[in-house]
């Protein structure tokens, strides 16, 4: 006789969703503005400048317009002094109440001119120095009060939860089960 027996073994199903838990967060911000101070800074260089022309020209190395001048001018004066002799020649000679001749007067003083001499050093005046660059500093004044320009701007932090409860979900995918059965007709018998 065969007997068969098959068994099927129950299954439970167990579906799971985890629980969740989401966090977004921002930063708290504190944001500045504020007008910076400004100085304006003009650097130029120190100079020395050495202006000789005056000693060079009391030695009598002079530009043409200078030496020029000074001869116009000596020139002048010489013209003074020739017109102030004849006039005064000519006032000796007319004053004929004084009896005499002045004509050998004169041609000896013409004859004979008398020079002064002195010593002297040069040069007699001195070099100009003049000494020009440096620094100089500009200020931009803030006209913005107690503050003196500065603007600031407060975002608070913000925090934002969001939970996602877990599910648990059991369900029979397979009940158990047994099955017998009888197959064939046969009697196996052993002696």
């Amino acid at each position: 006789m065969r007997l068969e027996i098959s068994q099927t073994y129950a299954k439970i199903g167990i579906d799971r969703t985890p629980s969740r838990l989401d966090i977004q967060s921002e930063k708290a911000k504190l944001e500045f503005r504020q007008k910076h101070a400004k100085i304006n800074i003009t650097t130029e260089l120190p100079r020395v400048e050495i202006d000789q022309y005056e000693c060079f020209a009391s030695a009598g190395l002079k530009n043409d317009l200078d030496r020029a001048i000074e001869i116009a001018q000596r020139a002048y004066s010489q013209v003074l002094d020739f017109i102030g002799k004849t006039a005064s020649d000519g006032d000796t000679l007319a004053a004929i109440e004084n009896k005499g001749d002045p004509i050998p007067n004169i041609v000896e003083r013409d004859a004979f001119p008398e020079h002064e001499f002195n010593i002297d050093f040069i040069p007699k005046a001195r070099p100009q120095i003049t000494i020009k660059g440096g620094v100089k500093y500009d200020p931009e004044r803030n006209s913005e009060g107690a503050m003196n320009g500065v603007e600031g701007k407060y975002t608070p932090a913000s925090i934002n939860f969001n939970f996602t409860p877990g599910v648990v979900s059991i369900s029979m995918k397979q009940y158990n089960s047994v099955k017998i059965e009888y197959r064939g007709n046969s009697i196996d018998t052993y002696i």
